[in-house]
């Protein structure tokens, strides 16, 4: 049987404001939805319904949606139920293109990381578990070390379900580390032009595929990076950063105020004197918009800026006035299918 959810009882869960029966009804919903044909065309027509009723509100609908997630998981794990919903809520938040500002990841830290206690088949305890951060959300994960840290937009972190004697991670994008300390247990982060070694410490990475940098920053500890491709060995103290250039092979060291580069994990998007060409990748990843530059001369313009929770408009409206951009933004349109296309953002120099 097809259902439908009460508008008003969505945002009140959202806020914190629910029953038990509340819960079911939405959890029900969600089981509802899940098997249906026209599942896109569905939700859609439930988000205008929403949009339509939040006109005028001061609070983001992203925000709302993110919430509604939140307290999911939240019942969830107070019920010590398998988050089954979990997978299927990435695939709703997909659907609506809906930016998820930041959300823990629970299905790893409680699932794999209580299951990780009870002894396995050795195939599976050599199985390897992927979290990845969509376009415009940060995600909080634990390892099986009980090391802990922040997984940035636009990011994959892939780790064994158990670890042996090495600790070793894989990385592809941007993440933050608080490194558990082990005796006789180095752990290793491998991105795909370096190797980080650490033993205890909290540092940031970032090394995405699409960027020319890559760059490492230490907060606390001590750690050891060795470079594949280009041949070199750093060793990295306190509010160190160490820039490895793809396009020339070369690494330079700095000191830093290594704080600045994990900001973003506590939701401050840090612009620091960054050519813009550099701050339009860094906003596509934050906002999971498309952004064109029309005019090259525009990428040398450089921009510094630090924000906290700002909408995307916002953010267009400071740099049009501290640089000669003027943009246009074209909102999100719905294909045949129903679903909701990238918005989009083209920047063209002021004339």
């Amino acid at each position: 049987m097809k259902m439908n959810i009460d508008i008003n009882t969505l945002i009140n869960f959202s806020n914190g404001k629910y029953s038990y029966n509340d819960y079911t009804k939405i959890r029900e919903w969600f089981e509802d939805i899940r098997h249906r044909e026209d599942m896109a065309g569905h939700l859609s027509a439930q988000w205008d319904e929403i949009t339509e009723q939040q006109k005028g509100a001061d609070e983001s609908l992203n925000h709302i949606f993110e919430r509604i997630q939140y307290n999911i998981l939240l019942e969830e794990k107070k019920q010590k139920k398998k988050i089954s919903l979990w997978h299927f809520y990435r695939q709703v938040a997909a659907i609506l293109l809906v930016p998820l500002l930041a959300f823990s990841a629970w299905y790893y830290s409680v699932n794999i990381r209580d299951g990780a206690r009870e002894p396995l088949p050795e195939a599976v305890a050599q199985a390897w578990v992927s979290i990845n951060a969509p376009e415009g959300a940060r995600v909080e994960f634990m390892l099986p070390d009980s090391s802990r840290g922040w997984l940035n937009s636009g990011s994959k972190l892939r780790y064994p379900s158990q670890f042996g004697g090495q600790r070793q991670v894989e990385l592809t994008g941007e993440a933050w580390f608080d490194v558990k300390h082990q005796n006789n247990s180095e752990f290793v982060v491998s991105v795909p032009d370096m190797d980080i070694k650490v033993l205890g410490t909290q540092f940031n990475v970032s090394a995405y595929t699409n960027d020319v940098f890559t760059d490492v920053s230490l907060e606390e500890g001590k750690i050891e990076i060795n470079g594949k491709g280009a041949v070199f060995n750093q060793v990295l103290a306190p509010n160190e950063k160490i820039l490895f250039n793809r396009n020339s092979r070369t690494v330079s060291l700095s000191e830093v105020d290594a704080s600045r580069y994990s900001a973003w994990k506590d939701g401050y998007l840090v612009i620091d004197n960054e050519p813009l060409g550099q701050v339009v990748s860094r906003l596509e990843r934050w906002y999971n918009v498309d952004i064109e530059i029309q005019d090259e001369v525009l990428k040398s313009y450089r921009f510094k800026a630090t924000f906290k929770d700002e909408l995307l408009e916002e953010v267009l409206k400071l740099m049009a006035k501290t640089t000669p951009i003027r943009y246009t933004i074209e909102q999100r349109s719905a294909d045949a299918g129903g679903v909701f296309k990238q918005k989009k953002v083209t920047m063209r120099l002021k004339r």
